[in-house]
């Protein structure tokens, strides 16, 4: 039996016609269930052709070995909605899909187990991949798409494998995308398997297996000329694989979309169309921030579908691009790059004399790129984009060829007008159409979004970006009939004219209906303005002053318990979300300061009536001194742990973002003495008994840098100055400890790689991002090497060693979401105003009721934002939790992936439950809450 959905080498084929097919991301566990089918009419609303669907792993199993796909996580259910709503979808199952999701969907208890070895060819890991596989491939099989006249069946057309593995170290990618691919064609899986490339690397994405066909993900610069060269370079390279240009992510705006379709591409996916939230949980950390980024609840990158499921302006050349694909259909499917791209089109100088073609210009001088297919059955598509700021009037079509012919020719300037194209406009347009009963469409300075070959009826619509007055050119097929003679027009509205000579017929104006021919062989012409966007009037908002708050600190209830010599990561004693706090007695009374050993994500302290500010800290050692003597009842240091998200990328530049990378710390040092120790080093070559460091010694030799050695050099640190640059010295000296059992360093304001060893050992590596490091129990009189390398005489820093000793006896609990959701939901609410102040390491619980929520809903939602300053907020409602907003950031990261500065409050979800924490030391304050509006304000 034929298959209904086949690559047929560069043609997408579905029921046995090429297709091309615009895909918008729709990501189900980021909108309520309740909105699914909002959402999926929406994107039917635009035109799309497909939704591109990412189903997470640790969504689904949602602890080890336990499995949920009802109600909010039945995936079957939309995508059997998605059937209903005629649209296709291409699934993305991992088991790794990034998509800023916690963990990349790789459960936590997978990707922190040191036994296992994640998107590799491992085993063990293909093991775990197998029972997620079991559970999810049979639902995928059964809504894979069976043809248009199938009984049964779903939207199915295409499945990725994995995600991005260019991106990461995989050692065999054949071997891992192979031993996935087998397991989902196992299943039954046999519409095509695809695997994307993040950044390019097709052969590393896909590794070569059989069966799994290449796509791409393009994220070009929105202004960037060479946009069309690069997606035409993609195409050229599908085409060596002998498969269709699939890009399964790329830019939102559809100037930009335009240039792909008109470039060869056959399946867009513009990365997120359709915005969303991630409620209960999902965020994670990843490397988009300075050092690391917090990723929002809210995941919102300016698609044309915002959070709340409303139209944003661009959703106009999102209808009008689909209605030229569809218009075109398998024209455009069966296109083939033109290598003659810009012979088509040439600027008008000034004097309206043509100039050179834009290829003899060169498009980034003039700033009008161009794309160009060749369209099936003849004809051209040209999609023209200007990226200048200034208006280009272009010459399209055969006057340019007529120009460049004997002047005999009758053909002048009146009669085929200039495209004028402004700053920042793009369209397509056809060039040479034929249209069939010996009708072509020559040159035209609208887009061709309707064409009934069968009635002989084509509509020409002003491009969205240039609107007003349009001109079309026709002329007969057969070139014989050109000489002298007129094809005949009849107008059904005055706005347009007509005007011709010798054979081509202009016919121009804003809109109206023109008949070009006679008999059966007539054709009728549609001319129409664009149809731009409406905006619904949004909810008024409300400014809550007084809503109901717990007057008493809320009462900890935990998740689980443990005592332990060392502090553990939470990982270790099952924890993979929520909060951990680590107790341990101790006497800090003459400490600095603690330095916690591997601390991720956002860490506090308190000790006595000491509380710290909260710090974000990327999984490394955090120093954190005390900023005043400790006073009030003491003897016990708490440390609270917070997870905010486990890495959905892979960076080895912080431990934190490490896709096995684990949360919560590992221990803490009390710091009793804080020694300068930026003199006295000895300098050297170092480890020049191993092969790598003494190839390195005779590079610098050969290049002149010479370090005698009777005596060694005696220097402050990273003090050496040379003419040799990269270099790479060591530096030496004898550590004394005196009552101290136990050692940190820290380098404040270093710039260089210090990698250090104590008594010849490795023990970790000190860079800007990591400018502390945890040498433990060390022994009095023991040798430490810092061996630093620099590029261009970056600043060496200030070097400290931190002496104390460790901290032991920990107890450590933890509380999740669960748990806390039960405190507010117990807490004894009471009437209060605003402002609302809550005390350094303190929280508070808040009320909005759900009357006041429902005054200022709008389209099933409600935008609930704040005021205020020094603050963590976490919001609940009857069936979600909707996320964190932190008021006044957080030091040590930035936010990313949303604003990150409101809810939104899915309708009929009862009250509002707010846990209002201070992140500061001084306290914060919370001013007022705004309800209502839109997202975009």
């Amino acid at each position: 039996m034929l298959q209904p959905v086949v690559f047929d080498h560069h043609r997408f084929v579905i029921d046995g016609h090429p297709r091309v097919l615009m895909c918008a991301s729709l990501f189900p566990f980021r909108v309520p269930r309740a909105q699914w089918r909002q959402r999926l009419e929406a994107v039917k609303c635009l035109g799309y052709h497909a939704v591109d669907v990412y189903i997470p792993w640790n969504y689904h199993e949602t602890a080890p070995g336990v499995w949920d796909f009802e109600g909010q996580h039945d995936i079957e259910a939309f995508l059997h909605m998605t059937h209903e709503t005629g649209l296709y979808a291409l699934v993305r199952p991992g088991p790794y899909i990034c998509s800023e999701w916690d963990g990349g969907a790789i459960p936590a208890w997978i990707a922190t187990d040191e036994m296992i070895d994640v998107r590799q060819n491992d085993p063990a890991f293909l093991k775990a991949v197998g029972e997620w596989y079991d559970k999810i491939m049979p639902i995928i099989a059964r809504q894979q798409y069976r043809g248009a006249e199938a009984a049964d069946g779903g939207p199915v057309i295409m499945v990725q494998v994995d995600n991005e593995l260019d991106f990461f170290a995989c050692r065999d990618p054949q071997g891992y995308i192979g031993a996935l691919a087998e397991m989902m064609r196992a299943h039954g899986v046999n519409v095509p398997l695809i695997s994307c490339a993040g950044q390019g690397d097709m052969l590393r994405a896909c590794g070569g297996a059989d069966g799994v066909a290449p796509a791409v993900n393009l994220y070009p610069g929105d202004n960037d000329v060479d946009v069309d060269e690069q997606v035409r370079y993609y195409r050229h390279a599908s085409d060596a694989y002998d498969v269709p240009l699939v890009v399964t992510e790329t830019n939102r705006w559809h100037r930009t979309l335009r240039r792909l379709v008109g470039n060869g591409a056959r399946f867009i996916g513009p990365f997120l169309q359709v915005s969303g939230w991630d409620f209960d949980y999902g965020t994670s950390v990843n490397n988009w921030g300075r050092v690391e980024a917090y990723m929002t609840h809210d995941y919102d990158f300016g698609g044309v579908i915002d959070p709340a499921g409303q139209e944003r302006p661009d959703c106009d050349d999102a209808r009008r691009l689909c209605a030229i694909i569809d218009a075109l259909g398998e024209r455009l499917a069966t296109a083939e790059l033109a290598d003659d791209r810009l012979s088509d089109v040439r600027v008008a100088a000034s004097d309206g004399s043509d100039l050179a073609e834009l290829g003899e210009l060169d498009e980034s001088a003039t700033g009008v790129a161009v794309g160009a297919l060749n369209l099936g059955g003849g004809g051209k598509l040209l999609t023209l984009t200007n990226v200048s700021e200034v208006t280009v009037p272009l010459r399209i079509g055969a006057h340019t060829a007529a120009n460049q012919a004997a002047e005999a020719s009758e053909v002048s300037d009146s009669i085929l007008p200039d495209l004028m194209l402004p700053a920042g406009a793009g369209v397509m347009v056809p060039v040479d159409l034929p249209l069939g009963d010996g009708l072509v469409l020559h040159a035209t300075s609208g887009e061709l979004i309707a064409l009934d070959e069968s009635a002989h009826t084509l509509t020409l619509a002003a491009p969205t970006m240039v609107p007003g007055a349009i001109w079309a050119a026709f002329t007969a097929a057969d070139d014989s009939t050109l000489a002298g003679k007129s094809l005949p027009v009849t107008h059904a509205d005055a706005d347009l004219q007509s005007c011709s000579g010798d054979g081509f017929l202009l016919v121009q104006g804003e809109r109206g209906t023109a008949t070009i021919g006679e008999g059966a062989a007539a054709w009728r012409v549609v001319f129409q303005q664009s149809e731009r966007l409406v905006t619904p009037s949004c909810a008024p908002q409300t400014s809550l002053r007084a809503i109901s708050a717990a007057a008493n600190e809320p009462r900890w209830i935990p998740r689980c318990e443990v005592a332990a010599h060392d502090a553990l990561p939470l990982e270790d004693w099952g924890v993979y979300s929520g909060t951990g706090r680590y107790r341990a007695k101790a006497d800090l009374s003459d400490a600095l300061g603690v330095v916690l050993h591997d601390a991720a994500d956002t860490v506090s302290l308190r000790y006595g009536d000491m509380v710290s500010d909260w710090q974000a800290c990327g999984g490394v050692d955090l120093w954190m001194p005390f900023n005043r003597p400790v006073t009030g009842d003491a003897g016990e240091l708490t440390v609270t742990a917070r997870i905010w998200g486990h890495s959905n990328f892979d960076d080895t530049r912080l431990d934190s973002l490490k896709l096995d990378a684990k949360r919560g710390i590992r221990g803490a040092m009390a710091i009793e003495r804080k020694l300068d120790i930026g003199s006295g080093w000895l300098v050297g070559y170092g480890q020049a008994d191993e092969a790598a460091d003494g190839a390195a010694e005779r590079e610098l030799r050969k290049a002149g840098l010479v370090i005698g050695n009777n005596p060694t050099p005696r220097c402050g640190f990273g003090s050496r100055s040379t003419t040799v640059w990269p270099h790479t010295l060591t530096y030496t000296r004898t550590l004394s400890m005196g009552s101290a059992s136990a050692a940190c360093l820290h380098i404040k304001h270093g710039q260089t790689r210090c990698e250090v060893r104590v008594n010849g050992q490795p023990i970790g590596i000190i860079t800007p991002l990591k400018p502390t490091l945890w040498l433990g129990n060390v022994a009095d009189g023991s040798e430490l090497a810092i061996t630093v390398s620099r590029m261009w005489g970056e600043e060496a820093g200030r070097i400290s060693l931190l002496l104390g000793h460790e901290l032991t006896g920990w107890t450590c609990e933890s509380q999740g979401l669960p748990e806390l959701r039960m405190a507010g939901e117990h807490a004894d609410y009471a009437p209060a105003t605003m402002p609302l102040t809550v005390p350094g390491g303190k929280g508070v619980w808040l009320r909005v009721p759900e009357a006041s929520i429902r005054q200022s809903e709008h389209a099933q939602n409600t935008v609930a934002r704040f005021e205020g300053d020094g603050l963590q907020l976490t919001a609940f409602t009857n069936e979600h939790c909707l996320g964190r907003v932190v008021l006044g950031g957080l030091p040590g990261t930035v936010f990313a992936g949303g604003r990150g500065d409101l809810f939104l409050i899915p309708q009929g979800e009862g009250d509002l439950l707010l846990y209002v924490e201070s992140t500061r030391s001084a306290g914060g304050v919370l001013h007022g809450v705004l309800l209502g509006g839109p997202i975009d304000r």
